[in-house]
Protein backbone atom coordinates (compact mmCIF):
# COMPACT_ATOMS: atom_id res chain seq x y z
CA UNK A 1 0.00 0.00 0.00
CA UNK A 2 1.54 3.32 -1.00
CA UNK A 3 2.10 6.17 1.45
CA UNK A 4 -0.58 8.37 -0.07
CA UNK A 5 -3.30 5.73 0.43
CA UNK A 6 -2.04 4.93 3.93
CA UNK A 7 -2.19 8.63 4.84
CA UNK A 8 -5.71 8.93 3.46
CA UNK A 9 -6.84 5.93 5.52
CA UNK A 10 -5.33 7.37 8.69
CA UNK A 11 -7.09 10.68 8.05
CA UNK A 12 -10.39 8.88 7.45
CA UNK A 13 -10.05 6.92 10.68
CA UNK A 14 -9.14 9.99 12.72
CA UNK A 15 -12.11 11.94 11.30
CA UNK A 16 -14.43 9.08 12.24
CA UNK A 17 -13.00 9.13 15.76
CA UNK A 18 -13.73 12.85 15.94
CA UNK A 19 -17.28 12.32 14.69
CA UNK A 20 -17.73 9.72 17.39
CA UNK A 21 -16.80 12.42 19.92
CA UNK A 22 -19.50 14.64 18.46
CA UNK A 23 -17.38 17.00 16.33
CA UNK A 24 -19.26 18.35 13.29
CA UNK A 25 -16.32 17.63 10.98
CA UNK A 26 -18.08 18.92 7.83
CA UNK A 27 -18.48 22.31 9.48
CA UNK A 28 -14.78 22.33 10.35
CA UNK A 29 -13.89 21.47 6.77
CA UNK A 30 -16.06 24.35 5.52
CA UNK A 31 -13.95 26.64 7.71
CA UNK A 32 -10.80 25.12 6.17
CA UNK A 33 -9.71 23.66 9.52
CA UNK A 34 -7.37 20.73 8.93
CA UNK A 35 -7.85 17.25 10.43
CA UNK A 36 -4.72 17.85 12.52
CA UNK A 37 -6.27 21.01 13.96
CA UNK A 38 -9.58 19.19 14.51
CA UNK A 39 -7.71 16.70 16.68
CA UNK A 40 -6.83 19.55 19.05
CA UNK A 41 -10.52 20.44 19.45
CA UNK A 42 -11.23 16.75 20.03
CA UNK A 43 -9.23 16.82 23.28
CA UNK A 44 -11.81 19.05 25.01
CA UNK A 45 -14.93 18.61 22.83
CA UNK A 46 -16.69 16.39 25.36
CA UNK A 47 -16.16 19.12 28.00
CA UNK A 48 -18.41 21.59 26.14
CA UNK A 49 -21.75 22.05 27.88
CA UNK A 50 -23.30 25.49 27.42
CA UNK A 51 -23.18 28.72 25.42
CA UNK A 52 -21.02 31.32 27.19
CA UNK A 53 -23.67 34.07 27.54
CA UNK A 54 -27.13 33.79 29.10
CA UNK A 55 -30.19 35.54 27.76
CA UNK A 56 -33.41 36.75 29.30
CA UNK A 57 -36.10 34.22 30.14
CA UNK A 58 -39.04 34.39 27.74
CA UNK A 59 -37.23 36.41 25.07
CA UNK A 60 -38.22 34.81 21.76
CA UNK A 61 -36.06 36.73 19.29
CA UNK A 62 -32.37 36.06 18.76
CA UNK A 63 -30.44 37.58 21.64
CA UNK A 64 -26.80 37.06 20.62
CA UNK A 65 -24.81 37.55 17.44
CA UNK A 66 -21.33 36.41 16.45
CA UNK A 67 -19.35 36.10 13.23
CA UNK A 68 -16.25 34.26 12.13
CA UNK A 69 -13.75 37.06 12.78
CA UNK A 70 -10.83 34.65 13.19
CA UNK A 71 -7.47 36.25 12.38
CA UNK A 72 -8.90 39.55 11.23
CA UNK A 73 -6.49 42.44 11.71
CA UNK A 74 -6.60 44.50 14.89
CA UNK A 75 -4.62 47.69 15.61
CA UNK A 76 -4.75 48.52 19.32
CA UNK A 77 -1.32 47.93 20.86
CA UNK A 78 0.24 47.42 17.43
CA UNK A 79 -0.87 45.43 14.42
CA UNK A 80 -2.00 41.94 15.38
CA UNK A 81 -4.56 39.28 14.50
CA UNK A 82 -7.83 38.51 16.26
CA UNK A 83 -7.37 35.23 18.14
CA UNK A 84 -10.96 34.74 19.16
CA UNK A 85 -14.62 35.35 18.46
CA UNK A 86 -16.75 38.27 19.66
CA UNK A 87 -20.30 37.77 20.94
CA UNK A 88 -22.68 40.75 20.97
CA UNK A 89 -26.02 40.99 22.72
CA UNK A 90 -29.25 42.41 21.34
CA UNK A 91 -29.18 44.90 24.21
CA UNK A 92 -26.00 46.98 23.94
CA UNK A 93 -25.63 47.40 27.69
CA UNK A 94 -22.54 46.71 29.75
CA UNK A 95 -23.29 44.46 32.73
CA UNK A 96 -26.62 43.28 31.30
CA UNK A 97 -25.87 39.67 30.24
CA UNK A 98 -24.32 37.00 32.50
CA UNK A 99 -21.20 35.29 31.16
CA UNK A 100 -21.15 31.55 31.92
CA UNK A 101 -18.39 28.97 32.02
CA UNK A 102 -18.68 26.75 28.95
CA UNK A 103 -17.12 23.82 30.82
CA UNK A 104 -16.25 22.52 34.23
CA UNK A 105 -12.73 23.63 35.03
CA UNK A 106 -10.19 25.46 37.14
CA UNK A 107 -9.49 29.20 37.24
CA UNK A 108 -5.98 29.74 35.89
CA UNK A 109 -6.02 33.50 35.31
CA UNK A 110 -8.10 36.40 36.57
CA UNK A 111 -7.71 40.17 36.67
CA UNK A 112 -6.94 43.04 34.36
CA UNK A 113 -5.15 42.95 31.01
CA UNK A 114 -4.72 46.09 28.85
CA UNK A 115 -6.18 44.31 25.81
CA UNK A 116 -8.73 42.08 27.51
CA UNK A 117 -9.89 44.29 30.35
CA UNK A 118 -11.31 42.28 33.23
CA UNK A 119 -10.84 38.69 32.09
CA UNK A 120 -10.90 35.13 33.35
CA UNK A 121 -9.16 32.02 32.04
CA UNK A 122 -10.61 28.56 32.76
CA UNK A 123 -8.81 25.26 32.04
CA UNK A 124 -11.21 22.41 31.22
CA UNK A 125 -10.56 18.75 32.13
CA UNK A 126 -9.55 17.96 28.53
CA UNK A 127 -6.93 20.70 28.48
CA UNK A 128 -8.77 23.50 26.69
CA UNK A 129 -8.06 27.00 28.03
CA UNK A 130 -11.14 29.23 27.70
CA UNK A 131 -10.41 32.97 27.82
CA UNK A 132 -13.35 35.28 28.66
CA UNK A 133 -12.49 38.95 28.13
CA UNK A 134 -13.96 42.49 28.44
CA UNK A 135 -16.11 41.57 31.47
CA UNK A 136 -17.85 44.51 33.11
CA UNK A 137 -17.38 42.82 36.50
CA UNK A 138 -16.93 39.44 38.14
CA UNK A 139 -19.77 37.47 39.72
CA UNK A 140 -17.74 36.63 42.82
CA UNK A 141 -14.34 36.70 44.48
CA UNK A 142 -12.79 34.06 42.25
CA UNK A 143 -9.21 32.99 42.89
CA UNK A 144 -6.61 31.07 40.88
CA UNK A 145 -6.97 27.35 41.47
CA UNK A 146 -10.69 27.59 42.25
CA UNK A 147 -12.96 25.03 40.61
CA UNK A 148 -15.97 26.16 38.58
CA UNK A 149 -18.88 24.24 37.07
CA UNK A 150 -20.24 24.48 33.54
CA UNK A 151 -23.03 27.06 33.50
CA UNK A 152 -21.67 28.90 36.53
CA UNK A 153 -21.83 32.69 36.21
CA UNK A 154 -18.30 34.10 35.94
CA UNK A 155 -19.17 37.74 35.42
CA UNK A 156 -21.06 40.04 33.07
CA UNK A 157 -20.60 40.98 29.43
CA UNK A 158 -18.97 44.39 29.22
CA UNK A 159 -16.71 46.87 27.48
CA UNK A 160 -13.54 46.97 29.59
CA UNK A 161 -10.05 47.06 28.13
CA UNK A 162 -7.82 48.88 25.67
CA UNK A 163 -6.11 50.91 28.38
CA UNK A 164 -5.12 51.06 32.02
CA UNK A 165 -7.20 49.27 34.64
CA UNK A 166 -10.78 50.51 34.73
CA UNK A 167 -10.85 51.71 31.09
CA UNK A 168 -14.33 51.32 29.60
CA UNK A 169 -16.30 52.38 26.56
CA UNK A 170 -13.65 52.04 23.84
CA UNK A 171 -15.90 49.63 21.90
CA UNK A 172 -19.47 48.24 22.06
CA UNK A 173 -20.13 45.77 24.90
CA UNK A 174 -19.30 42.21 23.92
CA UNK A 175 -17.64 39.02 25.12
CA UNK A 176 -14.34 38.10 23.49
CA UNK A 177 -13.93 34.32 23.69
CA UNK A 178 -10.52 32.80 23.05
CA UNK A 179 -9.62 29.11 23.11
CA UNK A 180 -6.05 27.85 23.53
CA UNK A 181 -4.41 24.45 23.88
CA UNK A 182 -0.88 23.33 24.61
CA UNK A 183 0.97 21.46 21.84
CA UNK A 184 4.49 20.04 21.64
CA UNK A 185 5.52 23.19 19.75
CA UNK A 186 3.44 25.89 21.49
CA UNK A 187 2.45 26.51 25.09
CA UNK A 188 -0.57 28.51 23.89
CA UNK A 189 -1.84 27.45 20.48
CA UNK A 190 -4.91 29.50 19.51
CA UNK A 191 -7.96 27.76 18.03
CA UNK A 192 -10.85 29.39 16.20
CA UNK A 193 -13.82 29.48 18.66
CA UNK A 194 -16.39 29.97 15.89
CA UNK A 195 -17.28 26.27 15.37
CA UNK A 196 -17.49 25.82 19.15
CA UNK A 197 -20.00 28.67 19.41
CA UNK A 198 -21.99 27.31 16.47
CA UNK A 199 -22.15 23.95 18.26
CA UNK A 200 -23.21 25.54 21.56
CA UNK A 201 -25.69 28.16 20.32
CA UNK A 202 -28.62 25.80 20.89
CA UNK A 203 -27.42 25.23 24.46
CA UNK A 204 -28.02 28.80 25.56
CA UNK A 205 -29.30 29.23 29.09
CA UNK A 206 -31.93 31.82 29.89
CA UNK A 207 -32.47 33.43 33.29
CA UNK A 208 -34.81 35.84 35.05
CA UNK A 209 -32.61 38.75 36.10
Amino acid sequence: MNCQITGALRESVSLQELRDKGLPTERFEQLKISPEEMQLYGNFWEDLQCFPVAGRKGEQSQQFFFENSWYQKRNFGGERFHEGCDIFGKEEKSGYYPVLSITDGVVEQIGWLPLGGYRMGIRSPGGGYFYYAHLSSYAGDFEKGEKVKAGEVLGFLGDTGYGEEGTRGKFPPHLHLGIYVQTPKEKEHALNPYPVLQFLQNRQKNFFY
